[in-house]
């Protein structure tokens, strides 16, 4: 299912660095707020990828050079800082905390796991019941919502327990349907 789950391409022409990754005047005032090259590098980062995958990834590294380039000229600077930026400490989680509050994103919750488990079961997948269309379908409903999106592996577990569920709903509808005699000899010829 991986294809459907949400990750950078491997090259972006300049306009797509543009639609995607430009800092409006709101943002680029929020990120001037933070003392220091490398942390207004790393907030920048945090405050495109956020809404652009719908997660920050684990690693600096997952975020093509390109697009770290692209936003650091936004911010003046002669070249891209966001090395130097502590990826894996509390500032990070500060600074992430800063941009969730600043854009409206937030966790996911228990809730909003079953909300949009039911929400591909009873919606998403009656248009299809590709396990990769419904991952799509779940990533653009939360990117609406403003939710982050879980994990892969955490993902793939809520559309494969939606799908199951569609299935088994079909699978009641159509016995529920079936005329009372009619069951009674499927059930005979299963006994």
């Amino acid at each position: 299912m991986s294809k459907a789950f949400p990750h950078f391409h491997p090259y972006y022409s300049h306009e797509e660095l543009v639609e995607h990754f430009l800092l409006t005047p709101a943002e680029l005032h929020f990120v001037l707020s933070f003392r220091g090259e490398a942390n207004r590098c790393g907030v920048a980062l945090l405050l495109k990828v956020l809404p652009y995958l719908g997660y920050v990834p684990e690693r600096l590294g997952d975020i093509p050079q390109e697009v770290r380039r692209f936003i650091s000229g936004q911010l003046g600077l002669l070249w891209d800082r966001s090395d130097d930026y502590p990826w894996y400490t509390s500032t990070r989680d500060y600074h992430l905390a800063q941009v969730r509050k600043f854009t409206g994103w937030r966790f996911l919750t228990a809730q909003d796991k079953s909300e949009l488990e039911n929400w591909l079961r009873e919606n998403a997948a009656y248009g299809s019941q590709s396990p990769e269309t419904l991952m799509d379908a779940a990533c653009q409903r939360l990117q609406r919502l403003r939710v982050e999106v879980p994990t892969e592996k955490e993902l793939e577990r809520v559309v494969n327990s939606a799908l199951s569920g569609f299935f088994l709903d079909i699978q009641q509808h159509v016995a529920l349907a079936m005329p009372t005699e009619v069951r009674s000899r499927i059930v005979g010829v299963f006994n």
